[in-house]
């Protein structure tokens, strides 16, 4: 292995602090949910058309009945989740939890779709 000078070596210790404090940063903000999620809102839409908003810091549960099925709803800590569906193919109940802007859950058997947009605002002009 060859011999590192001395500025190579400051080089690499640079670098592997800035790594460093970037993961610090991004793992703060996991942790502590920081994010642009505060003042955010859930959206449920189906195809018949806007179905509820509800905060994303709040908890609710509630079933979305649509022409072709139902779907069950879960907002808790920050995080939206399709807990229950009885459609075919399991994949909204499957999808991970969603917890940022612009993240959505979608039934197509269902036709529903859950998005969180950053405020209510929002949530009107999707309607």
């Amino acid at each position: 292995m060859p011999h590192l000078k001395t500025g190579d070596r400051a080089l690499i210790v640079i670098i592997a602090l800035i790594a460093a404090g970037g993961l610090l940063w991004f793992g703060v903000q996991a942790l502590t949910g920081e994010s642009d999620a505060a003042g955010s809102v859930v959206v449920c839409q189906t195809r018949e058309g806007f179905y509820r908003v509800d905060p994303l810091d709040g908890d609710a549960v509630y079933t979305v009945t649509t022409a072709e099925g139902e779907n069950r709803v879960s907002i808790a800590h920050g995080t939206v989740d399709v807990t229950w569906a009885d459609c075919s193919n399991q994949v909204c109940v499957d999808h991970d939890p969603i917890s940022a802007v612009g993240d959505q859950i979608v039934c197509l058997p269902h036709g529903m779709v859950l998005e969180i947009v950053a405020d209510e605002a929002d949530a009107a002009q999707l309607v």
